[in-house]
Protein backbone atom coordinates (compact mmCIF):
# COMPACT_ATOMS: atom_id res chain seq x y z
CA UNK A 1 0.00 0.00 0.00
CA UNK A 2 1.31 3.45 -0.93
CA UNK A 3 1.29 5.94 1.92
CA UNK A 4 0.79 9.65 1.32
CA UNK A 5 2.25 12.21 3.67
CA UNK A 6 0.09 15.31 4.15
CA UNK A 7 1.35 18.55 5.64
CA UNK A 8 -0.83 21.51 6.54
CA UNK A 9 0.65 24.63 4.98
CA UNK A 10 0.93 27.90 6.86
CA UNK A 11 -0.57 29.96 3.99
CA UNK A 12 -3.97 31.45 4.81
CA UNK A 13 -6.34 32.92 2.23
CA UNK A 14 -8.13 35.85 3.82
CA UNK A 15 -10.92 37.95 2.27
CA UNK A 16 -10.28 41.61 1.57
CA UNK A 17 -13.39 43.81 1.63
CA UNK A 18 -11.42 46.58 -0.12
CA UNK A 19 -11.42 44.60 -3.38
CA UNK A 20 -14.41 45.98 -5.24
CA UNK A 21 -15.92 46.09 -8.69
CA UNK A 22 -18.30 48.61 -10.23
CA UNK A 23 -21.61 47.12 -11.39
CA UNK A 24 -24.57 48.67 -13.20
CA UNK A 25 -27.04 50.05 -10.66
CA UNK A 26 -30.13 50.77 -12.74
CA UNK A 27 -33.64 50.92 -11.22
CA UNK A 28 -36.17 48.55 -12.76
CA UNK A 29 -38.72 51.36 -12.84
CA UNK A 30 -38.30 53.40 -16.03
CA UNK A 31 -39.80 56.50 -14.41
CA UNK A 32 -37.07 56.47 -11.78
CA UNK A 33 -34.40 56.16 -14.47
CA UNK A 34 -35.85 59.14 -16.34
CA UNK A 35 -36.07 61.18 -13.14
CA UNK A 36 -32.39 60.53 -12.33
CA UNK A 37 -31.40 61.43 -15.88
CA UNK A 38 -33.36 64.65 -15.58
CA UNK A 39 -31.40 65.69 -12.50
CA UNK A 40 -28.07 65.14 -14.27
CA UNK A 41 -29.23 66.96 -17.39
CA UNK A 42 -30.21 69.98 -15.29
CA UNK A 43 -26.65 70.47 -14.05
CA UNK A 44 -24.43 73.09 -15.62
CA UNK A 45 -21.18 72.00 -17.24
CA UNK A 46 -19.28 73.49 -14.30
CA UNK A 47 -21.33 71.44 -11.85
CA UNK A 48 -20.77 68.33 -13.96
CA UNK A 49 -17.00 68.85 -13.87
CA UNK A 50 -17.02 69.35 -10.10
CA UNK A 51 -18.99 66.13 -9.58
CA UNK A 52 -16.63 64.22 -11.87
CA UNK A 53 -13.56 65.51 -10.06
CA UNK A 54 -15.05 64.34 -6.77
CA UNK A 55 -15.81 60.91 -8.23
CA UNK A 56 -12.28 60.52 -9.54
CA UNK A 57 -10.79 61.45 -6.16
CA UNK A 58 -13.03 58.98 -4.35
CA UNK A 59 -12.99 55.98 -6.68
CA UNK A 60 -10.10 56.11 -9.16
CA UNK A 61 -7.58 54.52 -6.80
CA UNK A 62 -9.78 51.43 -6.45
CA UNK A 63 -10.60 50.76 -10.11
CA UNK A 64 -8.72 50.09 -13.31
CA UNK A 65 -9.87 52.43 -16.13
CA UNK A 66 -12.90 53.79 -14.28
CA UNK A 67 -13.98 55.99 -17.20
CA UNK A 68 -14.42 52.95 -19.44
CA UNK A 69 -16.77 51.49 -16.83
CA UNK A 70 -18.75 54.72 -16.64
CA UNK A 71 -19.16 54.82 -20.41
CA UNK A 72 -20.30 51.19 -20.46
CA UNK A 73 -23.04 52.00 -17.96
CA UNK A 74 -23.93 55.19 -19.81
CA UNK A 75 -24.60 53.09 -22.91
CA UNK A 76 -27.10 50.99 -20.92
CA UNK A 77 -29.32 53.99 -20.14
CA UNK A 78 -28.66 56.04 -23.28
CA UNK A 79 -31.95 54.90 -24.92
CA UNK A 80 -33.83 56.54 -22.01
CA UNK A 81 -32.25 59.97 -22.52
CA UNK A 82 -35.01 62.32 -23.61
CA UNK A 83 -33.04 65.33 -24.83
CA UNK A 84 -31.95 65.86 -28.42
CA UNK A 85 -29.08 68.17 -27.58
CA UNK A 86 -25.58 66.68 -27.83
CA UNK A 87 -24.04 65.75 -24.50
CA UNK A 88 -20.45 66.45 -23.53
CA UNK A 89 -18.24 63.50 -22.63
CA UNK A 90 -18.03 64.64 -18.98
CA UNK A 91 -21.84 64.61 -18.76
CA UNK A 92 -21.97 61.15 -20.35
CA UNK A 93 -19.42 59.97 -17.79
CA UNK A 94 -21.45 61.42 -14.94
CA UNK A 95 -24.62 59.75 -16.22
CA UNK A 96 -22.76 56.45 -16.29
CA UNK A 97 -21.49 57.07 -12.77
CA UNK A 98 -24.90 57.73 -11.22
CA UNK A 99 -26.09 54.40 -12.61
CA UNK A 100 -23.13 52.54 -11.09
CA UNK A 101 -22.56 50.93 -7.73
CA UNK A 102 -19.55 49.43 -6.00
CA UNK A 103 -19.70 45.81 -4.89
CA UNK A 104 -17.30 44.25 -2.38
CA UNK A 105 -16.57 40.81 -3.80
CA UNK A 106 -14.99 39.27 -0.70
CA UNK A 107 -16.88 41.05 2.06
CA UNK A 108 -18.40 37.79 3.35
CA UNK A 109 -15.85 35.09 2.52
CA UNK A 110 -13.07 33.79 0.28
CA UNK A 111 -12.85 30.01 0.15
CA UNK A 112 -13.00 26.71 -1.80
CA UNK A 113 -9.62 26.95 -3.59
CA UNK A 114 -8.73 24.68 -6.48
CA UNK A 115 -5.50 24.69 -8.52
CA UNK A 116 -4.42 23.73 -12.02
CA UNK A 117 -1.08 24.01 -13.87
CA UNK A 118 -0.46 27.48 -15.28
CA UNK A 119 -0.19 27.51 -19.10
CA UNK A 120 3.13 29.38 -18.77
CA UNK A 121 5.81 27.34 -16.98
CA UNK A 122 8.76 29.41 -18.22
CA UNK A 123 11.34 30.25 -15.57
CA UNK A 124 10.12 27.63 -13.10
CA UNK A 125 12.91 25.60 -11.50
CA UNK A 126 13.12 21.90 -12.27
CA UNK A 127 10.64 19.90 -10.23
CA UNK A 128 8.51 22.98 -9.53
CA UNK A 129 5.14 24.01 -10.92
CA UNK A 130 3.51 27.37 -11.55
CA UNK A 131 -0.23 27.19 -10.90
CA UNK A 132 -3.45 29.15 -11.17
CA UNK A 133 -5.86 28.96 -8.26
CA UNK A 134 -9.59 29.54 -8.58
CA UNK A 135 -11.54 30.66 -5.52
CA UNK A 136 -15.12 31.31 -4.55
CA UNK A 137 -15.58 34.88 -3.36
CA UNK A 138 -18.81 35.75 -1.56
CA UNK A 139 -19.86 39.34 -1.13
CA UNK A 140 -22.81 41.49 -0.17
CA UNK A 141 -26.16 39.76 -0.51
CA UNK A 142 -24.29 36.43 -0.48
CA UNK A 143 -23.64 36.62 -4.24
CA UNK A 144 -20.69 34.44 -5.22
CA UNK A 145 -18.20 34.91 -8.02
CA UNK A 146 -14.99 33.26 -9.21
CA UNK A 147 -11.62 34.87 -8.47
CA UNK A 148 -8.10 33.79 -9.38
CA UNK A 149 -4.63 33.76 -7.86
CA UNK A 150 -1.29 32.46 -9.11
CA UNK A 151 1.76 30.99 -7.47
CA UNK A 152 4.51 28.39 -7.54
CA UNK A 153 5.01 25.03 -5.86
CA UNK A 154 8.74 24.42 -5.46
CA UNK A 155 10.36 21.01 -5.84
CA UNK A 156 10.56 20.71 -2.04
CA UNK A 157 6.82 21.32 -1.70
CA UNK A 158 7.09 24.92 -0.57
CA UNK A 159 4.19 27.04 -1.85
CA UNK A 160 4.40 30.74 -2.64
CA UNK A 161 1.56 32.94 -3.87
CA UNK A 162 2.07 35.92 -6.15
CA UNK A 163 1.09 39.36 -4.81
CA UNK A 164 -2.60 40.18 -5.20
CA UNK A 165 -3.45 43.32 -7.14
CA UNK A 166 -5.63 45.95 -5.50
CA UNK A 167 -7.62 46.11 -8.75
CA UNK A 168 -10.19 43.58 -9.91
CA UNK A 169 -12.02 43.87 -13.22
CA UNK A 170 -14.93 42.12 -14.86
CA UNK A 171 -14.49 40.92 -18.45
CA UNK A 172 -16.27 42.24 -21.50
CA UNK A 173 -19.39 40.23 -22.33
CA UNK A 174 -19.33 39.74 -26.10
CA UNK A 175 -22.66 40.94 -27.53
CA UNK A 176 -22.94 38.44 -30.39
CA UNK A 177 -21.44 35.11 -29.29
CA UNK A 178 -21.08 32.09 -31.54
CA UNK A 179 -22.95 28.86 -30.77
CA UNK A 180 -22.65 25.28 -32.01
CA UNK A 181 -25.78 23.86 -33.58
CA UNK A 182 -25.07 20.28 -32.48
CA UNK A 183 -24.72 21.31 -28.84
CA UNK A 184 -28.00 23.23 -28.94
CA UNK A 185 -29.91 20.32 -30.47
CA UNK A 186 -28.53 17.89 -27.88
CA UNK A 187 -29.51 20.24 -25.06
CA UNK A 188 -33.03 20.66 -26.42
CA UNK A 189 -33.32 16.87 -26.50
CA UNK A 190 -32.18 16.63 -22.87
CA UNK A 191 -34.80 19.21 -21.88
CA UNK A 192 -37.60 17.44 -23.73
CA UNK A 193 -38.05 20.05 -26.45
CA UNK A 194 -38.11 17.82 -29.55
CA UNK A 195 -40.92 19.54 -31.39
CA UNK A 196 -41.70 21.23 -34.70
CA UNK A 197 -40.93 24.71 -33.37
CA UNK A 198 -37.40 23.81 -32.27
CA UNK A 199 -36.83 22.14 -35.63
CA UNK A 200 -38.11 25.25 -37.43
CA UNK A 201 -35.78 27.52 -35.44
CA UNK A 202 -32.70 25.34 -35.92
CA UNK A 203 -33.22 24.31 -39.56
CA UNK A 204 -31.93 27.49 -41.28
CA UNK A 205 -28.92 27.84 -38.96
CA UNK A 206 -25.44 26.67 -39.91
CA UNK A 207 -23.17 24.36 -37.91
CA UNK A 208 -22.08 27.48 -36.05
CA UNK A 209 -24.31 30.52 -35.66
CA UNK A 210 -24.41 33.82 -33.81
CA UNK A 211 -26.97 35.27 -31.41
CA UNK A 212 -28.15 37.57 -34.20
CA UNK A 213 -28.73 34.54 -36.45
CA UNK A 214 -30.69 32.84 -33.68
CA UNK A 215 -32.81 35.90 -32.91
CA UNK A 216 -33.67 36.27 -36.59
CA UNK A 217 -34.76 32.63 -36.83
CA UNK A 218 -36.82 32.88 -33.63
CA UNK A 219 -38.53 36.01 -34.98
CA UNK A 220 -39.37 34.24 -38.24
CA UNK A 221 -40.88 31.23 -36.47
CA UNK A 222 -42.90 33.48 -34.16
CA UNK A 223 -44.23 35.48 -37.13
CA UNK A 224 -45.12 32.39 -39.17
CA UNK A 225 -47.08 30.81 -36.32
CA UNK A 226 -49.48 33.60 -35.37
CA UNK A 227 -51.54 33.48 -33.27
CA UNK A 228 -49.06 31.87 -30.92
CA UNK A 229 -49.89 28.82 -28.85
CA UNK A 230 -48.75 28.00 -25.33
CA UNK A 231 -46.40 25.37 -26.75
CA UNK A 232 -44.86 27.89 -29.15
CA UNK A 233 -44.31 30.47 -26.40
CA UNK A 234 -42.85 27.86 -24.05
CA UNK A 235 -40.49 26.56 -26.74
CA UNK A 236 -39.23 29.96 -27.88
CA UNK A 237 -38.74 31.03 -24.26
CA UNK A 238 -36.60 27.91 -23.80
CA UNK A 239 -34.55 28.79 -26.89
CA UNK A 240 -33.83 32.27 -25.51
CA UNK A 241 -33.08 30.85 -22.05
CA UNK A 242 -30.53 28.45 -23.51
CA UNK A 243 -28.90 31.25 -25.50
CA UNK A 244 -28.74 33.47 -22.40
CA UNK A 245 -27.04 30.63 -20.53
CA UNK A 246 -24.24 30.43 -23.11
CA UNK A 247 -22.10 33.53 -23.42
CA UNK A 248 -18.54 34.56 -24.21
CA UNK A 249 -16.27 36.67 -22.03
CA UNK A 250 -13.08 38.49 -22.96
CA UNK A 251 -10.47 39.82 -20.55
CA UNK A 252 -7.97 42.47 -21.51
CA UNK A 253 -4.53 40.93 -22.00
CA UNK A 254 -3.18 43.71 -19.76
CA UNK A 255 -4.87 42.24 -16.69
CA UNK A 256 -2.97 40.04 -14.27
CA UNK A 257 -4.43 36.77 -13.01
CA UNK A 258 -5.60 38.23 -9.68
CA UNK A 259 -7.22 41.19 -11.48
CA UNK A 260 -9.72 38.93 -13.26
CA UNK A 261 -13.14 38.06 -11.91
CA UNK A 262 -15.97 35.99 -13.35
CA UNK A 263 -19.14 37.54 -11.98
CA UNK A 264 -22.71 36.30 -12.68
CA UNK A 265 -23.87 37.30 -16.16
CA UNK A 266 -27.04 35.43 -17.12
CA UNK A 267 -30.38 35.38 -15.24
CA UNK A 268 -29.65 31.76 -14.31
CA UNK A 269 -26.66 32.98 -12.28
CA UNK A 270 -28.28 36.02 -10.71
CA UNK A 271 -27.64 34.82 -7.14
CA UNK A 272 -24.14 33.55 -7.72
CA UNK A 273 -21.70 31.23 -9.45
CA UNK A 274 -19.80 28.90 -7.18
CA UNK A 275 -17.02 26.36 -6.84
CA UNK A 276 -15.43 26.27 -10.28
CA UNK A 277 -13.29 23.19 -10.86
CA UNK A 278 -10.96 23.62 -13.84
CA UNK A 279 -9.23 20.81 -15.71
CA UNK A 280 -6.54 20.99 -18.39
CA UNK A 281 -7.49 19.04 -21.51
CA UNK A 282 -5.13 18.22 -24.38
CA UNK A 283 -6.70 16.96 -27.60
CA UNK A 284 -5.22 14.55 -30.15
CA UNK A 285 -3.62 17.41 -32.06
CA UNK A 286 -1.86 18.67 -28.93
CA UNK A 287 -4.04 21.75 -28.47
CA UNK A 288 -4.70 22.67 -24.85
CA UNK A 289 -8.03 23.87 -23.49
CA UNK A 290 -9.15 24.52 -19.93
CA UNK A 291 -12.67 23.44 -18.97
CA UNK A 292 -14.56 23.97 -15.73
CA UNK A 293 -17.75 22.89 -14.05
CA UNK A 294 -19.45 25.26 -11.64
CA UNK A 295 -22.71 25.74 -9.79
CA UNK A 296 -25.08 28.54 -10.81
CA UNK A 297 -27.95 29.73 -8.63
CA UNK A 298 -30.81 32.04 -9.58
CA UNK A 299 -32.37 32.30 -6.13
CA UNK A 300 -35.45 30.33 -7.11
CA UNK A 301 -34.58 26.75 -7.95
Amino acid sequence: MISIHLRRHEIMLLPDSARVIIRPFIPANTNRVVAILGRVLELSEEEVMLELEMLHREFESRHYDIEALMMTHYALVKPQIFTQRPLSRPRELLIGAVFSGEYALESAALFNPSIIPHPDQSGVEEGGLRFIMSLRATGEGHISSIEFRSGVIAANGQISLDPVSRFVTMPEVLPNPTYRKKSFILKFHEMGFDNEFVNAVMAPLGKEFTRQDLNKSVGTVRHENKPGTHELTRTLDCVQWLADSNYELRFSSKLGVSERIIFPVSPNESNGIEDARFVRFTDAAGSVMYYATYTAYNGRA
